[in-house]
């Protein structure tokens, strides 16, 4: 079995508490390169067979894509304050990684874009306020319950914020049910 060369992510976590995105069989993270092991890289691709990710890990995708390609490192904690409202301590921005050209970043954009404006992620609509996001549905094998997911950033011109939204048994898609949600933060953030 190969490990993959993805790092768990950075965070002010425990280490027992993070573990990387990819691809798990029994609990642990592996490489399909035996036939046994080997999956189908379409499904793969677009979140189906036996990838894990956690919400921090796609709303770290939306930013990075917002971000023309750059994944920043994440931070739980933004400042620090004492009882009078003085700032102790801020968290500075520092870049994690490349993940993608600023071409491809660009092209993507334009993508989730149209995913909002009229395609699965109508629901994520605020009048004013270009979203760019990307539903997903994932089956779980029970009938009728769906894991579903909604990743975005807005506004899509000029990013000020990234959210995912991830939902456990579900009867819809994720445009139906997690896209609402993500317009919902969006706006609050935005305000």
């Amino acid at each position: 079995m190969h490990s993959l060369t993805s790092p768990t992510p950075p965070l002010e976590t425990p280490d027992s508490e993070r573990v990387a995105s990819g691809l798990y069989d029994h609990g642990k993270l592996f490489f399909p390169q035996h036939p046994e092991t080997q999956v189908d890289p379409g499904r793969l691709a677009f979140g189906q067979e036996r990838l894990q990710v956690t919400p921090l890990q796609m709303a770290l995708v939306a930013a990075a894509v917002a971000n023309d390609g750059t994944i920043m490192q994440p931070t739980l904690v933004d400042r620090i304050v004492d009882p009078d409202g003085k700032v102790i301590q801020r968290s500075e921005p520092d870049t994690w990684k490349e993940a993608m050209t600023p071409k491809t970043a660009a092209e993507l954009t334009a993508m989730m874009t149209a995913v909002v404006e009229g395609g699965t992620g109508v629901a994520a609509q605020i009048p004013g306020v270009p979203v760019a996001g990307k539903t997903g549905t994932a089956e779980t094998g029970r009938a009728g319950e769906n894991d579903t997911w909604f990743i975005a950033f807005a506004p899509a011109d000029n990013p000020e914020v990234a959210v995912a939204v991830a939902l456990s048994n579900q009867s819809g898609t994720g445009g139906a049910t997690a896209a609402p949600i993500a317009k919902e933060i969006i706006e609050a953030l935005l305000r």
